[in-house]
């Protein structure tokens, strides 16, 4: 683990990894490879913050995809 490194409970780490200086672990986080320096790790499997951040919106409006895909289907059956 490098320096300044900021790791959040409960976060878990698989295998003998390299984690680079000033990198910042959320709790709860899975971590299973190296982490390059200064980056912000979140998630389980752990990734990038800003990739977890698109996943989870994407996350979020499953349910209206979902509904959209289903309007679409019935509308094309109907043609």
């Amino acid at each position: 683990i490098g320096k300044n490194c900021m790791i959040g409970g409960q976060a878990g780490f698989a295998g003998h990894l390299i984690i680079g200086d000033d990198v910042k672990i959320s709790a709860q986080s899975g971590v299973g490879r190296n982490i390059p320096d200064g980056t912000f790790y979140e998630g389980s499997p752990a990734f990038p913050l800003r990739d977890f951040q698109r996943s989870y919106i994407h996350f979020r409006r499953f349910d209206n995809l979902v509904k959209r895909i289903d309007e679409l289907e019935r509308k094309l059956k109907n043609l």
